[in-house]
């Protein structure tokens, strides 16, 4: 189940953000970039979620729902139908836990830094994670290598952005509102350039309609891969509601009489 995680992780933690000018499609592409680099967030955002995840030999549909408190805390929760937490993870912006129900495990990353690192393939922040689940661009500050409209999409403002370690971050902006459409990272190679490579990304994202809730804009549906490792996640938002104030809820300590593991361990003993 610590497989379900790494997907997790990776895609349904996002944040939130305040919904930009509406825009002719002849906008200028520089314009289209930055409306998406701009976008500003509310602080405190909860959301509920209807999400099916297939692991290959393993597949679940189940109710779930995350707590958001920008730029680096959230609280991810995976129920039974009825509502009985199963899975939890949770992020006070320094460490990563996650809590088995099932299993009665512990899983314990007190550096949330290098469990993104194993994860991502890259040195990606917690906030860049936050932003996968609305659409938000990641990286805001990333040097941008390409803008264009043929990279891999006919509708829509293309951009290549060069990220840690040499990663490429290949992002389709949406002119309308800036909004990300779709969403592929690829590791570093000697073949890096400016075109979709024909290789595996390590991550891909794309997104389906709008739903409009408290000053926020957000994607209907999202459909993510990891395709290196074969799984895939789809993602139907129910719910968003955005709070005055955020709960104590990031900090996850383990329960007495738990098994305790190593959560970066445990990572790397499934990643190939």
């Amino acid at each position: 189940m610590i497989r379900l995680w790494m997907l997790v992780a990776l895609t349904t933690v996002g944040c939130t953000k305040n919904r930009g000018p509406l825009v002719a499609h002849s906008v200028s592409s520089d314009v289209v970039v930055s409306m998406a680099r701009s976008r500003v967030m509310p602080q405190t955002v909860q959301g509920r979620f209807s999400v099916h995840i297939d692991l290959g030999d393993e597949n679940y549909t189940v109710p779930a729902a995350v707590l958001l408190d920008q730029p680096d805390k959230f609280r991810f929760e995976v129920y039974t139908p009825f509502g009985t937490p199963l899975y939890t993870m949770a992020s006070d912006g320094d460490a990563i836990h996650v809590w088995s129900q099932r299993s009665k495990t512990f899983y314990e990353g007190e550096d949330a830094s290098t469990v993104l690192q194993r994860l991502t393939g890259g040195q990606i922040g917690i906030d860049d994670v936050l932003g996968i689940v609305t659409g938000v661009l990641p990286m805001v500050d990333a040097e941008i290598l390409h803008v264009g409209r043929t990279v891999f999409e006919d509708d829509g403002v293309v951009i290549v952005m060069l990220g840690p370690d040499d990663i490429r971050v290949r992002a389709v902006i949406d002119p309308r509102h800036g909004m990300v459409r779709k969403l592929r990272v690829d590791p570093a190679s000697a073949e890096s350039g400016y075109e979709e490579p024909k290789t595996k990304p390590l991550l891909e994202v794309e997104y389906e309609g709008q739903v409009r809730n408290e000053g926020g804009v957000f994607p209907s549906a999202i459909e993510v891969g990891l395709p290196q490792l074969g799984w895939t996640m789809s993602i139907q938002s129910k719910r968003w509601k955005v709070l005055d104030d955020a709960p104590d809820a990031f900090t996850l300590t383990a329960p007495p009489r738990s098994t305790t593991k190593d959560l970066r361990e445990t990572i790397e003993s499934i990643r190939p």
